[in-house]
């Protein structure tokens, strides 16, 4: 396991390069969105390091008792080696003690290895925005809405 850190708005230019490095070009977060994001009291940020810098991050609003992933990233050499899983658990532990109840989160449809990713981690699927992602082709994709409790079930 690799050590993660808390990061916040000092952070904003590496993550916005990781970030461009593994969405689409018109789905690349901005330094500006990051540290708009970061800014916020709501929002809590890890990510892993190498010593060449930042290699995975994940970016989440908790509200109440729900935190929902904003977005995560993983430099390319770096993915399916069990970093996201790592920050989702760390910060799983670190907001459970703030209250958390529910992951929320939402996923596009032709994302199937992040689908598969978050199924494996115990996501239900709850729903669906229809057309909610603008492809570099102009089609639309819909975006599949996904859930969890921390403690494996959902509440009534």
């Amino acid at each position: 396991m690799r050590p993660i850190d808390v990061l916040d708005a000092s952070s904003a230019e590496e993550m916005a390069a990781l970030h461009g490095a593994a969405f689409p070009r018109n789905e690349a977060w901005s330094r500006n969105a990051f540290i708009d994001h970061l800014t916020l009291p709501t929002t809590h940020a890890r990510g892993i390091r190498t010593p060449e810098g930042l290699i995975s991050f994940i970016l989440v609003q908790f509200v109440a008792d729900e935190a929902e992933i904003l977005t995560i990233a993983t430099a390319s050499d770096f993915r399916r080696k069990g970093l996201a899983r790592q920050m989702i658990e760390a910060l799983q532990y670190d907001l459970t003690d703030m209250g958390l109840q529910i992951w929320k989160l939402d996923v596009a449809e032709d994302n199937l290895g992040a689908s598969s990713f978050y199924r494996r981690l115990g996501f239900k699927r709850d729903g669906r925005r229809q057309n909610y992602y603008k492809r570099l082709e102009g089609h639309r994709v819909d975006a599949i809405l996904m859930s969890k409790s921390v403690g494996g079930q959902m509440p009534n």
